[in-house]
């Protein structure tokens, strides 16, 4: 899959009216990030050729005015004065925060945050870090969304401490959520809209039903993009926000007791996360769940993960993990190595796809299935996976190349494993529940299997 370059030619761009304020011109040498300086430079364009081409890439399509900054009380102050269309340009440099977002972009002006262009940048803050025993995401992160801040482009940095993109309210969704889960009422989980069947448009009215029904105001994050980063010790945290996109960042050496490297939570849909590279989260001393690469869970649907790569994660490490009710996601070429288990369908999964992954070097299973319903006589439809399909993926190594404790209604086919293994009580009702196994209704065996010349 082609990603994009931070070295890609910028095009020429006409220029406009310039509004200097105090502070450097666009076009000037660059200043250190670290003396307290005037403040920062700021251009309307239709727009600037001198930010463009100076840039390591250019502003996002909708930008209007740029503002350069070279301390770190500008740039926060930058932030705070932002409008849509506004494109911050950070001189090579560290910058300390935390640095809150508060204010919104537009679909078609975003707001955004990247290197002028004269050197590498790097955003850092000095944050309270969480024990190993955490139980939860630490939210304590360089970068915070705040009030339900939509619409920005974050492009091109080094992020030491990581990503918070909460909604507003997140935390009345997810109780009202949980309420139901606990209590085994999967028919209003899945009344929501978009959750008990695959209709993305009704998807989009999700937050809204479960605002009417808590009496809260929810507000979701939308359209929030991480493009081309360098994220270290804490990752990217996302609940109750939409249709995003988190592209070709690399996301390593994350601490325990944080957090996967990337969580989606709660209502979190329509994302497309695709190239970027994973490694080394810190082993929890509490649960795989606190450890993992990509998780996708509580009702978070319609996500595409494409063309990812997670390597090196110790102990219960699982690479890619769908979760709590998290259905119709789609997860393709993505790569899994030394990990626990390469791709784990964890809690009533719907309709999730799993197709042309790869996974070598895996201690546990290439591939699960809901293991922790083996001893069901019956799946459940409160916690079994439904309506899967897992085709043409590639599981390299020794043990369980696929493991299914609870299937129901979902195709197998086509996947290139060293072994199978089933529930006790998976072969009895595999039929009957309406799986199918390489074209055929009958349950699989647990051999080797191998993909049929010409079917992916």
């Amino acid at each position: 899959m082609p990603k994009s370059s931070l070295k890609k030619p910028v095009a020429t761009i006409a220029c406009s009216t310039v509004l200097l304020l105090a502070g450097t011109a666009l076009s000037a040498a660059p200043a250190t990030a670290t003396p307290e300086a005037a403040g920062p430079a700021v251009t309307t364009l239709a727009t600037s050729a001198a930010a463009a081409s100076s840039s390591l890439v250019a502003p996002p399509a909708g930008t209007t005015r740029t503002v350069a900054v070279s301390t770190s009380s500008q740039l926060s102050s930058a932030i705070g004065a932002a409008t849509a269309g506004t494109a911050i340009l950070l001189h090579a440099g560290t910058y300390t925060g935390p640095f809150d977002l508060l204010k919104s972009g537009t679909s078609s002006a975003p707001i955004s945050i990247q290197p002028f262009g004269d050197g590498p940048v790097t955003l850092t803050a000095s944050l309270a870090m969480p024990s190993c025993g955490a139980t939860g995401p630490d939210i304590n992160r360089t970068v915070r969304f705040r009030n339900g801040a939509s619409y920005w482009v974050i492009q091109g940095l080094t992020i030491n401490g990581g990503v918070y993109i909460p909604g507003q309210g997140v935390q009345y969704a997810y109780a009202w959520m949980q309420r139901y889960i606990k209590n085994g009422d999967w028919r209003t989980v899945r009344a929501v809209p978009g959750r008990g069947t695959n209709d993305r448009t009704a998807a989009a009215g999700a937050i809204a039903y479960v605002a009417a029904r808590t009496g809260k105001t929810l507000k979701p994050v939308d359209g929030v993009q991480l493009l081309n980063n360098t994220i270290t010790r804490k990752g990217i945290h996302v609940t109750m926000s939409r249709y995003g996109a988190i592209k070709n960042n690399t996301i390593t050496d994350i601490a325990c007791g944080v957090g996967p490297g990337i969580w989606f939570g709660t209502y979190s849909d329509g994302w497309t996360v695709t190239g970027n590279r994973l490694a080394r989260i810190a082993a929890s001393t509490v649960k795989h769940y606190m450890q993992e690469g990509i998780r996708v869970d509580t009702g978070s649907n319609y996500n595409l993960i494409d063309g990812n790569t997670i390597s090196d994660l110790p102990g219960d490490g699982r690479a890619f993990t769908t979760d709590v009710t998290a259905s119709y996601n789609t997860f393709t070429h993505d790569t899994a190595t030394n990990v626990a288990i390469g791709f784990n369908d964890q809690m009533a999964g719907w309709g999730n796809l799993w197709s042309r992954n790869t996974v070598t070097g895996y201690r546990s299973a290439g591939i699960a299935f809901r293991m922790m319903d083996a001893p069901l006589k019956t799946p459940s439809m409160a916690t079994s996976t439904y309506g899967s399909t897992v085709s043409c993926n590639t599981v390299s190594g020794t043990g369980s190349g696929l493991q299914i404790g609870a299937m129901m209604k979902s195709t197998v086919t086509d996947n290139k494993l060293p072994s199978i293994k089933l529930g006790p009580h998976v072969s009895s009702y595999w039929v009957a529940q309406g799986n199918i196994f390489n074209g055929k209704a009958a349950a699989p065996t647990t051999g080797a299997t191998t993909i049929r010349t010409g079917t992916c």
